[in-house]
């Protein structure tokens, strides 16, 4: 209704009889009336593979090349040839059976190879007829070539831009143009499936190998070329636009336009919509455009398409064959203003593809570096889609190809002076220098640039490439004169991008090799700062320890780094940096480096760790511990001339947390320095160990919640070992004893503790009224209250019995382990035990210990210190007259009944020896029982007993003695 047909609609519609005149016009041979009846023919071919294939193909065709599924297009004509020649496949016709069943479709598919059949034998006698018209192929082929100049898109001149080109109604112009767009499309594409046809049955249709040459190299080109022209075209025409992405506030404040500007409010309210293709965007750029109230003539529509169509390929008159490639960087530029980056990348890479595959790229690339600024504008494409929501591979795959062409633009001959004309959306390089720069020179800055860009995106791993790329150019480049920094400053500067970028990316070992890579000093220190400061916050910088990184000069810095961080990082940093230092140093075998880091990370936490969190006491406890151990272990690898560090200063307040420059020793006064020196001493194994011991008692005291610290190593105070006790830490208590105790105070110090365990193994007395002696609180009840203690059903539970012998089981067990360092500590606790009760019965196992010597050996009552003797004398202390007289009993009965063989034993001189002083004693204590009427019938019968044993006793040693006399003489 608004537009009169365009020529190749009358032919394909079949009403060119009227338009005869103006078709054949564009026939220049002598003979046009011919050609027009070939031309006729050959359209009648066209038409029944059209009419064979259905108007599926030219859509399976389209979407091929928008969407790219399982085939591309390249491979659709030969599918669509292969359905021609043998038909749809028996797997095809089996799917029917289900649905029509067998029968019917059996017959379906009967009826469709007899038309095939059909469709062969006219087709084969359409084209013999065909040459014998044209008396051979070189004429149908001449006619065809005709046809296509006939299907290319026309010139026409004029002299507006594309804003205001159209005199009528835009969104007619775009629908007409898409008409027509789809009409040449598709004649194209059927002319190529003809010659295609043709090609595959030259055999059988008598085409000769030349001109199935020129068809193949010069005519199917040709059709591409037009298909490409006309698919673009159409593309623009019913794309539909992309809405505009609100990624941040200033984009959504933009987006409620403040200024009041109707024709934008209007223009960002269209994008998006269905109707609004990318063709509106082209011919009104962003402004509202010419909008008619009443229907144009035809004749001005028409026109408005023709000059559509010419301004998008040719652009003006006089343009080259492949304009269009060059003028697609302009309609790249407008999509992009206006964000239609799916549509610009699209665009480019159809033209990236197809003029690659035409090898055109030659002739591109000298034109003024048009090549380098489509490939550059792609990139920038691609950049921007993947920050369009993408994640995973869709994202790699973007910035992949965005790689890509950055690299391949910076390649392109007189792509400087084409790049830095290009406006801020397109990416706009502003490089500061002059455009005649040699290629090193330029792809140095490109890549830099191209490294900053994907830096602002986000992009770490295609920036590290287009730094390494830069550094590659670097040495080169400065043969040209451009860079006014020197080689170190440049690289050292792109290094530090290398090394910024792979350490984000957690890519450590690359970071270190960036680092030692660094020819600037300066940089690479600087670096390495920041690689142990990265390291500490992600908790990965044990890397440094595991020998993994190789240190090529580095270890000093590196250790040096370490120390310094060290020095400025709290007490609870994990991990912490002394054990860092220490694990380092013990990598590189500097023991006694490891020894000093770590015993600073145990002096640290002894002064600052508990006075900061107590809670956390028993903690920061053995944490002191293990670097005590560690750093005696790794003393322990030194040589013992040299197994000593540096004790740190006494005032170490200035050491932690500190955030100032250290002090050297040559920057400190002569005074102060001999200050220093005077605080300072040195720790040995044996210091070390000391403080060890004293540490590990701390700790064990404050897991019984008990609070104690020690102020110096050398000496620890006797409350320590008082502690100990009381909570039952034993062996500590004795190492402590052992460690830092000799000679008598030793002796001193081990009957202190034992007379302690020992009233730990008596039941506490009863409370009682009006007794104010401390001690009664230690002290043993009778033995008869214990009995009645143990008795009663509501006092003493099980769990104290199990508890008083364990107590008794650890006084055995600690007094046979010690009893060698003095061989008097069973006396002492005999002792107290009696003390606390006159009436315990003594352990069998401690009276044994004083029986060294046994009764039956003949030799009385002499031995160690802890001997029969000893215990007869604290028997008789104590009152206990009953076990006094019978141990004497035992040993004297046992000397008057020595066996035959051993009567000669006691014969020599001083042999035998028993206490009769302590006899004497005992002999007056029970005459005093008597006397006083205290338990008269035990103390008569004992004293009885006594004498009996006493003048028997006597009387032996009166025998024994004359018959030494007697051997004498």
């Amino acid at each position: 209704m608004c537009r009169s047909l365009e020529d190749i609609e009358l032919l394909v519609f079949g009403s060119s009889d009227e338009h005869g005149n103006i078709i054949r016009s564009r026939f220049d041979s002598s003979d046009s009336d011919l050609e027009w009846e070939i031309l006729l023919e050959i359209l009648q071919c066209v038409n029944n593979l059209s009419q064979q294939l259905s108007k599926a193909a030219p859509a399976i065709f389209y979407e091929s090349l928008i969407r790219t599924p399982n085939f591309s297009s390249e491979e659709v004509i030969p599918r669509l040839l292969k359905n021609l020649e043998s038909g749809y496949s028996s797997s095809v016709a089996a799917l029917h059976i289900p649905e029509l069943g067998t029968d019917v479709a059996l017959d379906k598919e009967i009826s469709y190879h007899k038309r095939l059949r059909k469709f062969s034998v006219d087709m084969f006698l359409s084209l013999h007829n065909l040459c014998s018209r044209a008396t051979r192929w070189g004429s149908v082929l001449h006619v065809i070539e005709s046809y296509l100049k006939f299907l290319v898109p026309q010139k026409y001149e004029h002299n507006l831009d594309s804003e205001g080109l159209f005199a009528v109604s835009t969104a007619l112009t775009v629908q007409a143009t898409s008409q027509v767009a789809k009409v040449m499309f598709e004649s194209a594409l059927d002319v190529h499936l003809l010659l295609s046809y043709m090609v595959n049955s030259s055999s059988q249709i008598g085409m000769s190998e030349d001109e199935v040459s020129r068809v193949k190299l010069e005519l199917v080109p040709m059709i591409q070329e037009v298909l490409t022209d006309w698919h673009i075209i159409y593309f623009f025409c019913t794309t539909p636009s992309e809405s505009p992405l609100l990624e941040d506030f200033s984009s959504q404040l933009s987006s409620l336009q403040l200024d009041g500007n109707v024709d934008r409010r209007s223009w960002n309210e269209k994008l998006g919509k269905s109707e609004f293709t990318l063709a509106f965007i082209l011919l009104l750029g962003g402004h509202g455009g010419p909008s008619l109230g009443h229907l144009p003539d035809p004749s001005s529509l028409s026109k408005s398409v023709q000059e559509f169509v010419s301004w998008i390929i040719w652009v003006r008159t006089g343009a080259e064959p492949s304009v269009f490639f060059t003028h697609s960087i302009g309609l790249a530029l407008t999509l992009l203003r206006h964000g239609q980056y799916d549509a610009v990348e699209y665009v480019l890479s159809l033209v990236d593809s197809y003029s690659r595959k035409e090898k055109i790229c030659q002739s591109l690339q000298s034109d003024g570096g048009e090549w380098s600024t489509l490939l550059h504008l792609l990139g920038c494409c691609f950049i921007a889609q993947s920050q369009r929501g993408l994640h995973g591979t869709m994202k790699e795959r973007k910035t992949s190809e965005a790689m890509r062409c950055f690299f391949r633009a910076a390649s392109v001959e007189g792509a400087a002076k084409a790049l830095q004309s290009l406006p801020n959306e397109a990416g706009w390089i502003h490089l500061g220098f002059s455009q005649q720069v040699t290629p090193a020179a330029w792809k140095l800055h490109y890549y830099q640039w191209a490294m900053q860009i994907f830096e602002q995106h986000n992009m770490r791993e295609a920036a590290c490439q287009f730094a390494l790329g830069a550094l590659e150019q670097v040495d080169e480049a400065l043969g040209s004169g451009v860079l006014d920094e020197s080689a170190t400053v440049v690289k050292g500067r792109l290094w530090a991008n290398v090394f910024k970028f792979t350490l984000d990316l957690n890519y450590y070992y690359d970071a270190y090799c960036a680092i030692i890579s660094n020819p600037d000093e300066e940089s690479k220190t600087i670096c390495l700062r920041r690689f142990i400061i990265v390291l500490y916050e992600r908790g990965a910088v044990k890397i440094l320890c595991n020998g993994q990184l190789p240190f090529i000069g580095l270890s000093e810095k590196v250790e040096r780094e370490l120390a310094w961080k060290a020095e400025r990082s709290d007490v609870s940093a994990k991990p912490n940096p002394f054990k860092l230092l220490y694990a380092f140093a013990m990598q590189r075998h500097n023991w006694r480096s490891a020894a000093s880091y770590i015993y600073l990370y145990s002096a640290q936490l002894r002064i600052h760790g508990a006075m900061r969190d107590p809670q956390r006491r028993s903690f920061i406890l053995q944490e002191r511990l293990n670097g005590l151990s560690a750093a005696i272990n790794a003393l322990q690898l030194v040589h013992p001339a040299y197994a000593w560090i540096d004790s740190p200063l006494e005032d170490t307040s200035n050491m932690y947390p500190s955030k100032k420059a250290r002090i050297t020793m040559e920057e400190q006064s002569p005074g102060n320095g001999a200050q220093s020196q005077r605080r300072r001493s040195y720790l040995d194994v044996e210091k070390l160990e000391n403080e060890f011991i004293l540490t590990s008692a701390e700790y064990l005291l404050s897991l019984a919640n008990v609070t104690w610290t020690f102020a110096r190593i050398e000496a620890p105070s006797t409350d320590v070992i008082d502690l100990l006790v009381e909570s039952s830490l034993y062996d500590m208590a004795f190492t402590v004893i052992l460690k830092f105790w000799k000679g008598s105070a030793l002796k001193r110090e081990l009957e202190r503790v034992f007379a302690a365990i020992s009233v730990k193994c008596c039941p506490k007395k009863a409370p009682s009224v009006g007794n104010g002696q401390k001690m009664q609180t230690l002290l043993l009840t009778s033995s008869q209250n214990e009995i009645v203690v143990h008795e009663s059903p509501n006092v003493g539970p099980p769990a104290q019995e199990s508890k008083g012998s364990s107590h008794w089981e650890t006084l055995e067990l600690y007094l046979e382990k010690y009893k060698k360092f003095h061989a008097k500590l069973p006396i002492i606790v005999a002792d107290t035990l009696l003390a606390a009760d006159p009436q315990i019965e003594l352990p069998l196992w401690l009276v044994q210990m004083f029986k060294d010597v046994p009764a039956k050996s003949g030799g009385g009552m002499a031995g160690s210190e802890s001997n029969p003797a000893s215990l007869f004398r604290l028997y008789i202390d104590f009152g206990r007259y009953t076990e006094a007289t019978n141990l004497l009993l035992e040993y004297i009965e046992s000397f008057a009944s020595l066996r035959p063989a051993d009567i000669i034993r006691r014969k020599k001189p001083f042999a035998v020896w028993f206490p009769y002083s302590l006899i004497e004693r005992l002999w007056c204590q029970l005459q005093l029982s008597i006397k006083l009427g205290h338990m008269v019938d035990q103390s008569e019968k004992l004293k009885k007993l006594l004498q009996g044993a006493l003048m028997n006793h006597l009387h032996q040693l009166k025998v024994d003695s004359d018959d030494v006399m007697s051997a004498v003489a």
